[in-house]
């Protein structure tokens, strides 16, 4: 194994992979050598993504169509993991919604379930399903397997913005959680942490700069360097943090 392929013989599951961060990470990841586990509610985003990677990588690919708010599907997803690899060094919990223009309080039963949901109850029913396989791969040292959470500047006290609402509530929680997950699996060596990205063009913002731009002013989101951020920049960040013991 080159030292440019330190990826090769483990696994990594990414969730929300049909687009955004969690497809620049799956081609990011796949450059070092790793197999992928990609999830997405939706599978024709999901094939778009195999394509992008096997363009210039020769790993191995599972999908997996999955609602993760949904534990059932969560289950399955994980025995459908467990059947093809026989690892998962890394588990990126990377799937996410917005939670609309709304204020927490002025925002529906239903937007609220919904954005909890996928962001909180999703994180928590997919660390659930694999940890406790990541936990017993003994034969990885120093760490056994890795957890990266996708946060967001939303989610912490700088950030916390009243138009941002049940989003930057659901994702304090995910913050929250790595904190929590981090103490409770570090005496089984794996590690636990969480990358909050800031404005960044992704497909919840429909890749459009001009939208961002009218969302930042809606919501009174001031950003000191005028700058939107590239999907590349979490990928890059999240193999750094994956490259270390």
């Amino acid at each position: 194994m080159s030292e440019n392929k330190f990826l090769e013989g483990k696994v990594i599951l990414i969730t929300g992979a049909g687009s955004g961060f969690g497809r620049e990470m799956a081609i990011t990841f796949a450059s070092k050598g790793a197999d992928l586990a990609l999830n997405d509610i939706n599978m024709e985003s999901l094939e778009e993504t195999k394509k992008l990677v096997l363009h210039e990588n020769d790993v191995t690919i599972l999908l997996v169509k999955a609602d993760i708010s949904n534990s059932i599907e969560v289950k399955e997803m994980a025995k459908k993991v467990f059947e093809t690899f026989d690892n998962v060094f890394v588990l990126i919990n990377n799937a996410g919604i917005d939670g609309g223009a709304y204020k927490s309080l002025s925002a529906s039963e239903e937007t609220y379930d919904k954005v909890m949901g996928v962001n909180v109850k999703g994180a928590w029913n997919v660390t659930k399903a694999f940890f406790r396989k990541m936990k017993s791969q003994r034969h990885f040292k120093p760490v056994r397997a890795k957890i990266i959470n996708i946060a967001s500047t939303a989610g912490t006290p700088n950030g916390h913005n009243p138009m941002l609402g049940c989003y930057s509530a659901s994702k304090a929680t995910v913050i929250a959680f790595t904190k929590l997950w981090a103490l409770e699996l570090a005496q089984v060596d794996v590690t636990v942490n969480s990358i909050s990205p800031g404005v960044f063009l992704t497909p919840i913002y429909n890749n459009d700069p001009i939208k961002i731009k009218q969302f930042l002013e809606s919501r009174n989101v001031k950003v000191p360097i005028d700058r939107i951020g590239e999907s590349k920049w979490v990928a890059e960040l999240a193999l750094f943090s994956i490259s270390s013991s």
